[in-house]
């Protein structure tokens, strides 16, 4: 009798050991001394249940499962396991956010590989960080010289104002809004005379002081630019004929009375009037008649040149 309560309990604790589904015991079946002993294995088998199933969800990665029961001692370890696993998931959250001062200390080698990983990713973000910082000031750099470049492409070296190939640039974007404009074709007269008698430096005086007298008639809006050797343009915004010919008169009146040099201070202007809301003309055919306006003028300064000399 007592080999046959034995058997009934080795093979019930055999099979908790390793069965993946445990026979269950049938207390009943057990002499009455035996009986609290299946009861302890029956016990022994709900904790080992609880193990394997925490210990499965622990391995794969599943920390929000149902803990095992308080009093299952064979649970304490994977407790300490899952603790140091739950606070090890709040590191790394904190890691991905860039908070690269979390270490780890109680998971003997793991806690080496992980405070490598971390001083890593540290290092690798300080380094991108500069090289983003070096490309920001380089694409800068050169964002500034290309601006340099093109506005010295724009500028005319000795007068610092547009050259031609500002002029054609602005004058075309201001046909294109439809405003009032009035296009001034202006030549500088005795710029070759001054040259040949004076020299080029004195010249370079008599178109930057030639300059100087425009600049300060004209508005920030107005367009002011130097096409060629003695030839400029300017386009006065929003301007009727009649006005502008009274500003380049005052102008000219300006100019011609300085009286630091002696020879002759004047330049010639033809004047060509855009109406707003206009068809837009081409900026060739403007520059050809304002030209044109332009010489007849130029000729008649010549004659009163020539009836100066002879007086």
């Amino acid at each position: 009798m007592e080999d046959r309560n034995c058997e009934l309990l080795f093979e019930y604790l055999r099979s908790i050991l390793y069965d993946a589904k445990v026979q269950p015991l049938d207390i009943n079946e057990l002499d009455e001394p035996f009986q609290k002993l299946g009861m302890g294995l029956q016990f022994l088998d709900k904790a080992v249940r609880e193990m394997k199933a925490y210990s499965a969800a622990l391995s794969r990665g599943d920390l929000s499962g149902v803990m095992p029961a308080r009093d299952n001692f064979l649970c304490e370890n994977l407790k300490n396991i899952h603790a140091n696993l739950n606070h090890l998931t709040w590191q790394a959250k904190q890691v991905a956010k860039g908070d690269y001062s979390q270490t780890v200390s109680y998971l003997g080698e793991f806690s080496e590989a992980f405070n490598t990983m971390t001083e890593q990713l540290r290092e690798r973000e300080e380094s991108l960080k500069r090289i983003a910082e070096e490309e920001k000031s380089h694409a800068e750099r050169a964002e500034s010289y290309s601006q340099l470049l093109m506005a010295e492409a724009h500028m005319d070296t000795l007068t610092k104002i547009g050259n031609r190939f500002f002029f054609q640039e602005k004058a075309n974007e201001l046909l294109k809004t439809g405003e009032a404009l009035a296009f001034c074709y202006c030549d500088l007269d005795h710029l070759k005379y001054v040259n040949d008698n004076y020299g080029h430096g004195e010249g370079d005086w008599y178109l930057r002081y030639f300059v100087h007298t425009v600049k300060s008639h004209i508005r920030k809006g107005d367009i002011f630019a130097r096409i060629g050797g003695d030839e400029f343009c300017m386009i006065l915004v929003d301007c009727t004929k009649k006005d502008a010919e009274e500003r380049i008169e005052e102008m000219q009146r300006e100019f011609a009375q300085e009286a630091t040099r002696e020879y002759i201070k004047s330049f010639s202007c033809g004047i060509i009037e855009i109406e707003k809301k206009h068809d837009v003309m081409s900026l060739e055919q403007i520059m050809e008649e304002a030209d044109m306006v332009m010489y007849k003028q130029k000729r008649a300064h010549k004659k009163e040149y020539q009836r100066q000399l002879y007086q």
